[in-house]
Formats: structure tokens, sequence, C-alpha cells
């Protein structure tokens, strides 16, 4: 199964530069996601990400206040993405291992396309395992 086969066409859920962890956990909450996208402060600037688990391990394992932490200071910036939607799971799989994430953002050229999780590429994995060979070869 391919890049373009598993990804997530969905627009991520965007906080400005300046907003706090809380306020990246608030609209998590709200949008029923787990994670969010930090936006750009310019066109030069990358995105960065965060997850609910970036918040889980960092500030609230750490005791810090939310309301006060800026987003950035346990975002991913720059995010990680792909882009060559011709790659198979296992390669994303691959890149995620590399990279330590659980989630890749995908886009071509400066368009997003959307997202891939772990749990993406275990339902690729998953669907293709259930065919077997044998139905695979005759589709």
């Amino acid at each position: 199964m391919e890049l373009r086969e598993i990804i997530s066409g969905s627009q991520p859920v965007k906080i400005p530069p300046d907003a706090t962890v809380a306020d990246a956990l608030v609209t998590m909450a709200e949008n029923k996601t787990d994670y969010v996208i930090v936006d750009r402060q310019g066109i030069d600037d990358a995105y960065g990400m965060i997850t609910r688990w970036d918040i889980v391990v960092g500030p609230i394992a750490e005791g810090e206040d939310l309301s006060e932490l800026p987003a950035l200071s346990c975002a991913r910036k720059p995010v990680v993405s792909m882009n060559n939607l011709d790659l198979e799971a296992r390669w994303v799989a691959k890149k995620m291992a590399n990279e330590n994430v659980s989630r890749i953002m995908v886009f071509a050229q400066e368009e997003f396309l959307g997202s891939v999780s772990d749990v993406d590429v275990l339902r690729a994995i998953a669907s293709r395992a259930s065919k077997g060979p044998e139905k695979e070869a005759t589709e």
C-alpha cells in the first residue's frame, strides 16, 4: 500500500505561534484531535506540531504550568513531513521510526495534503495482511 492510499486528507487544526500549551490542549479537546499544528510566524518560518503525547511526557510529567508555557516549547519544529506519494507504507513506518514520531504531515510543494499516523500505517498493513498474497495478486 502506498502513502497516497493511507493519507488522511482532513485539514489540521492550527494554533497561533504565541499560543500556550494550555491553548493547544483545549484546542485538541474541542476539535477531538490528538495533535495541533503551530502556525508559522511568516513565510520563511516552519510549522510546528504538538501531540497529546508531547504534552503528557513533557510539561505535565514535569509539573509545569500549562497556561504559562509557550506551545512552541514542546512542539516538534519543523514538522516531520513526506512528499513522495508513491512510497510504500513500510517507508512511512521507517521515517516515523527514524524521526521518533507517530504522525507525519504530507505535502505536495507548499500544499498540505493530510497526515499519516502510526495507526494509519498499522491499518494499511493489517488490510494487506488480511487480503493475503493470492487475493492481492488478483485485484
